[in-house]
């Protein structure tokens, strides 16, 4: 049941012609979504990027919403509103020059999702681009990262079933509202991502795929992303949109190079030969990431695991400052090497905690992980 705030916001994105961009300038004006939808037409004219034309077209259209047709499909479709206020909003999304004023969820979006990579590339994808797809998903999964896309056919789901089959965590981003189903044979995807995962929309509810939809789906995949891995993509392909929001938000551009003949391999090579990193394995990705992970995970953790009090090892002072759970897996590893599954067993953490944990040990150059998902401490003598 939506309470009033959120039927103000709700009323506010189903305002005709306030969009992220404006509705952001009217919110730096009036603060709240009810200021706003009270608003006199003369003191919206004064706001910046409205104007009076744009003021009458929004008093007048927000006479006609029909509200309580969205809520019914709402409640019926089991959606969540997250409002662009809300401490539950993603704050990679947030730090975007225009972050969607509400997302419509279905599913949920979780702390450690801050830890998130986007593959994204072509729905004409060949064996090559599927394979890479899995392989990369799979990988970053194991790591601890929460894959994001678009839910098209090819690449993009390739990425979200890998996601799932490795118990990992995936995000879909989709150009319509939660309740139409697009691509329609993606119908059982998305309902386990919506059960593992999250289905994300900044679209209200009924709103049909259209085409010009997708390029702004685009800038909330990347935008919800710490970098953007591009797997085949033809010179016009929608994956190369992403890399441009990519490139404006600041995000860490990743492509995997493909046959020099192949259309399909035609955008990923021109972004290679533009300066994005080669990407072979998560390790490159890592790699590249590895100052941004060690700035945000300690925080995270403290955040959003259990309360830890950062201390050092006394048995070995020339150890790297450890949390008390990176402490406690490293102590795992002292007499012998553990694999993933064991590892979750005598730790009694979760998947995705043990996987960040272990990511940060790694970065740290105190564990490194072997073939088969086998862990071991590195050699410091």
């Amino acid at each position: 049941m939506l309470n009033q705030e959120l039927i103000d916001w709700l009323r506010l994105v189903l305002t005709p012609e306030i969009g992220s961009r404006r509705g952001k300038s009217l919110l730096e004006k009036f603060k709240t979504p009810k200021a706003i939808l009270e608003a006199s037409l003369d003191d919206m004219a004064e706001v910046e990027n409205v104007g009076r034309e744009v003021a009458k077209k929004i008093v007048e259209g927000r006479k006609k919403i029909d509200l309580d047709l969205q809520i019914k499909l709402i409640e019926r479709n089991n959606v969540s509103l997250i409002p662009l206020d809300s401490e539950f909003y993603p704050s990679n999304l947030k730090s975007i020059y225009d972050p969607p004023l509400v997302l419509f969820l279905k599913g949920e979006i979780l702390p450690q999702d801050y830890f998130s990579i986007a593959i994204v590339g072509t729905r004409l994808a060949s064996f090559y681009g599927r394979n890479m797809s899995e392989k990369l998903a799979s990988q970053l999964v194991e790591k601890g990262f929460t894959i994001v896309s678009g839910g098209a056919r090819g690449i993009d789901t390739f990425s979200h079933q890998t996601a799932l089959r490795a118990k990992g965590r995936t995000i879909a981003v989709l150009g319509c509202g939660l309740d139409i189903t697009y691509p329609p044979d993606n119908k059982k995807l998305f309902e386990e991502i919506a059960q593992k995962g999250a289905m994300v929309s900044e679209f209200p509810l009924t709103t049909r795929p259209d085409k010009g939809n997708f390029p702004m789906r685009n800038r909330i995949i990347s935008g919800l992303s710490l970098g953007v891995v591009v797997i085949e993509a033809p010179h016009k392909s929608g994956a190369l949109i992403t890399v441009t929001h990519a490139n404006e938000q600041g995000r860490e551009v990743f492509s995997v190079p493909g046959q020099a003949d192949s259309f399909v391999s035609k955008g990923t090579n021109q972004l290679l030969r533009e300066g994005a990193k080669l990407v072979e394995n998560a390790d490159d990705i890592i790699e590249e990431l590895e100052p941004i992970l060690k700035s945000k995970i300690n925080e995270f953790k403290i955040n959003h695991f259990e309360p830890v009090k950062k201390r050092q090892m006394p048995i070995m002072p020339e150890l790297p400052e450890l949390t008390d759970e990176e402490a406690k897996l490293y102590s795992l590893l002292s007499s012998s090497s553990l694999d993933f599954d064991d590892i979750i067993v005598k730790s009694r953490l979760s998947v995705s905690a043990a996987s960040s944990i272990l990511m940060m040990l790694q970065l740290k150059k105190l564990v490194k992980q072997s073939p088969g998902k086998i862990f071991e401490k590195v050699n410091r003598s």
